[in-house]
């Protein structure tokens, strides 16, 4: 048997088996350093120049050892190549009968409750909306995966696929009426089974996050990580394990109560009239933040009188729609769905513009702990700096909206808190 260097070397089975393929000795050698990582459980990384052919050097030693290794790559249009390119190739090379599975977040699978929910109500879409609509509508029948991106005649920036997919949010779980059919639920039991996950930087810290509630996983077990491009993790775990409010999830619960209420308590015009209003006060807050594109800290903006008048607006608006809904959320699944969201974000809003927004207990604990170690090791005569700010507010503005970030400083410690949780190098 043949190791992953020699499959990548001249006269190996990749030459053999794909033309123009060029032998590289640094390909070569990082196969190896992979190969060894894998077999002896350990953390490797790898910093490898263009043209190094890093892919291949991670994906024949993966297929090889015979392990189930989740590969997480930075964005959806790698995550798509890897999957339905390059892990094909190599997979026919070797000849390697491995089981591959290509596993997004929910919002990128047709969620078959919401289009259902869409077409009863269309009307009240635009003419450029129904004609999107119309076409997921022909795909809707054809489609095995439910993977939107299947889609190519409807741009993904089109407002339709807000209201035909799902998010943690406004999922339904094992009480939508469509479980049995769900596209995600049957993407998640092939990766359950596959040998090789393809995965994706956001949906790994979202499966960690789940994990450490002890409310479930996403992703399953495996032996194995990979991260392709792992440089781009931290700006992504300093977002994923802070919090952030933003218009699009306000105007999505507004739209989402709307459709609610007219399918589950026709007789609450008030409830849509109070939606309205919190809709008018997520463009009036966007709006009194200014007219450019900027970044910026909260507290910044936190000193303007319009800035304030606008927030407070806000915040009653909210909770005036999240106290009518709690009211009648036992009248159906969607309103009992609305209704927790309405809360959650009536919650975080006041706890942000109070200034108390903290991190989970279990970071807190991950962060003093590391911290301690880290005093143990350098500094063995002075404590701790215990007055450390854990989190940063800051705010983020654009044409489309608003979003304000809650945002720790430091996440290696909540990651490797997180990490735990993964047996596996």
């Amino acid at each position: 048997m043949y190791s992953a260097a020699e499959a990548l070397a001249e006269g190996g089975v990749l030459a053999r088996a794909i033309n123009a393929f060029a032998p590289r000795q640094q390909q070569q050698d990082m196969a190896e350093q992979v190969a060894l990582s894998l077999e002896q459980r350990s953390m490797l990384v790898c910093e490898a120049g263009t043209g190094t052919g890093k892919t291949f050097a991670y994906l024949v030693p993966a297929l090889m050892s015979g392990k189930k290794v989740i590969i997480s790559t930075g964005t959806k249009n790698l995550q798509d190549q890897l999957f339905h390119r390059d892990l094909p190739v190599v997979r026919k090379a070797l000849g390697i009968p491995v089981v591959p599975a290509l596993l997004k977040g929910r919002a990128n699978y047709l969620c078959l409750h919401r289009v259902e929910s869409v077409t009863i109500g269309a009307g009240g879409i635009s003419h450029r909306m129904q004609q999107h609509l119309s076409r997921v509508m022909a795909w809707k029948g054809r489609t095995l995966s439910g993977d939107i991106s299947e889609v190519s005649d409807v741009p993904e920036n089109s407002p339709i696929w807000p209201l035909v997919t799902s998010t943690t949010e406004n999922c339904l779980g094992q009480d939508c009426p469509q479980w049995s059919d769900c596209h995600v639920v049957k993407a998640r039991r092939e990766a359950m089974d596959a040998d090789i996950v393809v995965v994706n930087h956001h949906l790994f810290l979202a499966d960690m996050s789940l994990r450490e509630t002890g409310f479930g996983e996403v992703l399953p077990g495996a032996d194995a990580v990979v991260f392709d491009e792992a440089h781009q993790l931290y700006e992504l775990a300093s977002r994923f394990f802070g919090d952030t409010i933003s218009s699009r999830q306000l105007l999505d619960l507004c739209r989402d109560a709307n459709a609610a209420l007219r399918t589950e308590a026709g007789d609450m015009p008030e409830l849509e009239t109070a939606s309205g209003k919190l809709e008018k006060a997520v463009r009036d807050f966007r709006l009194s933040m200014g007219h450019e594109n900027e970044r910026g800290a909260w507290h910044q903006l936190s000193e303007s009188a319009a800035v304030m008048s606008a927030q407070e607006s806000l915040a009653s608006a909210l909770s005036l729609l999240a106290t009518g809904l709690g009211r009648i959320a036992e009248r159906g699944r969607d309103l009992e769905s609305v209704a927790r969201r309405a809360a959650s974000l009536h919650s975080l809003l006041h706890s942000y513009v109070e200034g108390k927004a903290e991190l989970p207990e279990s970071d807190k604990q991950a962060l003093s702990s590391a911290e301690s170690d880290e005093d143990m090791e350098h500094n063995e005569t002075e404590p701790a700096d215990t007055g450390v700010t854990e989190l940063v507010q800051w705010y983020e503005i654009n044409n489309r909206g608003f979003l304000l970030h809650a945002t720790p400083i430091d996440v290696a410690a909540a990651f490797r808190s997180r990490r735990a949780h993964y047996n596996c190098s």
